[in-house]
């Protein structure tokens, strides 16, 4: 009687734990990244409005304007000089968006001369920065 010898397998990798291990690495890496960013602000009480379009940050410099008239743009304080050349020095002003976040107690001329800073730097796409609308402050 011949005993026949056992045959000879390649070693298996298991696919699942792997898939697994992976998965938990993706989703640590994305919630480091994530909590990483800092974001700092000012305190403002934006006007609120219904309608507005949300923002999408690519390609967008953000202006704050704080109820006492100081004008800070992407967090750095700068004058209405030196908005113009801010701008200008950072992107192509046909593309550039700029969003302007005001206090809702800024007086209307000093957001004028913002936006015609902004204006006068080729920027064409300006625009206000609001809450979303609720019951409270709707007209």
């Amino acid at each position: 009687m011949k005993i026949g010898l056992p045959s000879r397998r390649g070693a298996d990798i298991e696919m699942v734990p792997l898939i697994d291990t992976f998965f938990l690495l993706l989703a640590f890496f994305i919630s480091s990244v994530l909590s990483m960013s800092v974001l700092k602000g000012l305190p403002l009480e934006l006007p609120s409005a219904r309608g507005a379009e949300r923002l999408h940050p690519e390609d967008l410099r953000v202006l704050t304007v704080t109820n006492d008239g100081q004008v800070q743009l992407d967090g750095t304080a700068v004058t209405l000089q030196e908005i113009g050349a801010r701008l200008q020095a950072t992107a192509v002003p046909a593309t550039l968006r700029v969003a302007v976040r005001a206090d809702r107690m800024v007086p209307t001329g000093r957001l004028v001369e913002v936006l015609s800073a902004v204006r006068g730097a080729g920027v064409h796409r300006a625009g206000l920065v609001t809450d979303a609308a609720d019951e409270t402050h709707a007209p």
